[in-house]
């Protein structure tokens, strides 16, 4: 029940108008920089993690009765992130094959929907690995996914999306294709 109402509210967020992590337009909102306290825990200062795609959340001046209200907001914050993330990196990998190909006869809104299948099914796999309370009432939490995970999805997906064939084959569906895509997806 927990896990469904959780799922739940994170699609209602990510699909309502001013948070969906895949629209178009360049509607620039105005984001609240969070700095960072002096006693951060090193997941916090450095939150990159070897074979893994992880994204921070963050809620401020939280209030201690209403902790699951304020771990939940900083987990949809994060989760958006990491879905932006996974999404703006296949993307790229999608069209820097198309570059790299002459015959990929393929259109910018089906790998977008692509993208975007991808980057939601990542979402799905991905758990909390770090909270923190700083002195200050400030929330973060840390979300990751393994790169493999991802990986596995794009290569499956570029079957569907991509004329096979031999650079196909290369540059998306090999062994090493698949570290390759993963190292990038962790930048």
């Amino acid at each position: 029940m927990k896990k469904t109402l959780f799922l739940s509210i994170i699609v209602s967020v990510l699909f309502s108008g001013c948070f969906y992590p895949f629209s178009s337009k360049t509607v620039t909102t105005p984001k609240k920089e969070v700095s960072l306290p002096a006693n951060s825990p090193s997941w916090l200062i450095n939150p990159d993690k070897k074979g893994y795609i992880t994204q921070i959340g963050a809620t401020t001046e939280i209030d201690k009765k209403e902790f699951n209200f304020h771990r939940q907001k900083a987990l949809i914050n994060a989760s958006h992130n990491l879905t932006k993330k996974i999404y703006i990196n296949t993307l790229k990998l999608y069209r820097d094959y198309e570059e790299e190909t002459n015959d990929a006869l393929t259109y910018d809104k089906d790998i977008k929907k692509f993208a975007e299948h991808i980057s939601l099914k990542s979402l799905t796999h991905s758990k909390i690995i770090n909270t923190w309370i700083s002195s200050d009432n400030q929330l973060f939490v840390q979300i990751s996914v393994p790169s493999d995970i991802v990986t596995e999805q794009i290569q499956n997906n570029s079957k569907l999306l991509f004329k096979i064939n031999q650079n196909l084959y290369k540059n998306f569906l090999s062994n090493r294709a698949k570290k390759d895509i993963g190292l990038m997806l962790e930048e």
